[in-house]
């Protein structure tokens, strides 16, 4: 079967530039190719900004510089790359391409104004549905047994199952973290073709410029001392990112902000790439939404900060983890604390452990059951401040009742940094996501934010915390 023109995610243009230049190499595969680290994405030059663009042709350092890539995003390539197994890749990939004459079409197919199934929905529902024995308990073993069902690759499964990460893991299930990942790593894979396609604009506006050469190429770089180099086109595709990488000084300052409240979000940059426009303003806010449920919504989306530094960065480094060449980011929002004190009940609301109040919110919200009248004061509120929890959906869905919520159903975060059993409780800021909390948020701090890449440098060294 071919891929249409929209799956490839080099475009032409910017792919005989970019080979010019020694930055994309054809791999072994013509379905694949090699693409430069500093290439990846909007932020990936300022992330990888430590490797040399120029590196000769089989220098041992070309295996640090090029990542593999698929050559289309709708390609069997692309299911090994999001972490399936071969084997798995294969078996999806046959189903994908020998489709039924009489089923909803696929995205890949001609409109007939019926059903569509998306490429990523359909690898999706083959890996985590049809009776997986998913689970949230403590035992490894089941976690394996999980894993090896959804058919995921063995380092894939190394990724999720890191020790490093089993207290933040157990805070949802089996299920959701081969979900997320496959997600995750799916968007990266866009975010690369979204960079490409960018270049490729830039590079027809070059050439279409008076007496401009279009034998020449567009996006070359420069080198400073073997330090950072960002393209032309490549700084236009960042718009909205810091030039600075987490760990930074820059990003030290964004954490210092007196008469402000810093709120943190670790993520992964695909999934909000429509958060800034392509001057580098405020595009989309909503982006940045978090599904239901959640601790304090059945059925709406927040907006999900947490003020403790340290929680974000966990949350960023899990994901970094299990990213195949994705970049993830710290996202920054300082809200003035004048604005928060402005709030007054029933705009603001206030939910911290081990009030009972608390226990019925997570309770009824994590099961989506419809909220008694006494909670309903939450669902209007502009902003909630309050105590983190960690279990995941099925484990309160298991509950009899409320009063079953102890005090291990608390994320909390240790000295190291790292969330463990005996620390202190993780705070987040929970902002509507209905217009008036949008128009808050907007107005105050919102127009602002600001997004750090999150280097491999500062997962190892949170890592290295660990050892002994």
């Amino acid at each position: 079967m071919s891929d249409s023109g929209s799956s490839t995610i080099i475009a032409p243009l910017d792919a005989t530039n970019l080979q010019a230049q020694g930055l994309l190499r054809q791999s072994s595969s013509f379905r694949s190719r090699q693409l430069h680290k500093r290439r990846l994405n909007r932020s990936s030059d300022e992330e990888h900004y430590h490797i040399p663009l120029q590196i000769p042709q089989g220098s041992s350092a070309m295996q640090d510089a090029f990542v593999t890539i698929p050559s289309a995003l709708i390609s069997r390539e692309t299911l090994t790359h999001v972490g399936l197994s071969a084997s798995k890749g294969d078996e999806i990939w046959g189903q994908w391409a020998d489709w039924p004459a009489d089923g909803p079409r696929r995205e890949i197919d001609a409109d007939d104004g019926g059903l569509q199934v998306s490429f990523l929905d359909f690898i999706i529902g083959r890996v985590t549905r049809g009776n997986k024995p998913d689970t949230t308990g403590e035992s490894d073993t089941e976690w394996r047994e999980c894993l090896d069902a959804c058919g995921i690759a063995s380092d894939t499964q190394a990724a999720i199952m890191d020790p490093n990460f089993t207290f933040l893991r157990l805070s949802r299930s089996c299920l959701d973290w081969v979900r997320d990942t496959i997600e995750m790593r799916y968007a990266g894979l866009q975010d690369i073709q979204r960079a490409s396609r960018q270049r490729e604009m830039e590079l027809q506006r070059e050439a279409s410029r008076p007496g401009s050469s279009t034998g020449g190429s567009v996006g070359a770089g420069r080198e400073d001392g073997g330090r950072r180099s960002i393209s032309g086109p490549q700084q236009q595709s960042m718009a909205g990112t810091s030039v600075d990488i987490w760990g930074s000084a820059r990003a030290a300052a964004a954490r210092n902000a007196p008469g402000y409240t810093v709120l943190y979000k670790g993520i992964d940059q695909g999934r909000i790439s429509s958060l800034f426009g392509e001057d580098g303003t405020l595009s989309d806010i909503d982006t940045l939404l978090s599904s239901p449920p959640s601790d304090f919504s059945n059925r709406s989306p927040l907006f999900c900060f947490t003020p403790d530094v340290k929680v974000a960065e966990c949350y960023a480094a899990y994901a970094k983890r299990r990213t195949n060449c994705e970049s993830v980011v710290m996202v920054v929002l300082s809200i003035p604390n004048a604005a928060i004190e402005s709030l007054t009940e029933p705009d603001i609301q206030r939910l911290h452990w081990p009030s009972s109040t608390w226990k019925q919110m997570i309770w009824h919200c994590r099961n989506r059951k419809k909220l008694p009248t006494h909670l309903r004061v939450f669902k209007d509120a502009i902003l909630i401040i309050g105590s983190i929890s960690r279990k995941p959906n099925h484990v309160y869905s298991g509950l009899t009742a409320w009063e079953d919520i102890t005090e291990d159903f608390l994320l909390k975060i240790g000295a190291d940094g790292q969330p463990a059993s005996g620390g202190r409780i993780a705070t987040q800021f929970v902002i509507s996501g209905q217009e008036e909390g949008s128009e808050w948020l907007i107005e105050n701090g919102g127009k602002d934010i600001k997004v750090f890449p999150y280097p491999q440098a500062e997962l190892e060294r949170l890592v290295s915390r660990n050892r002994p």
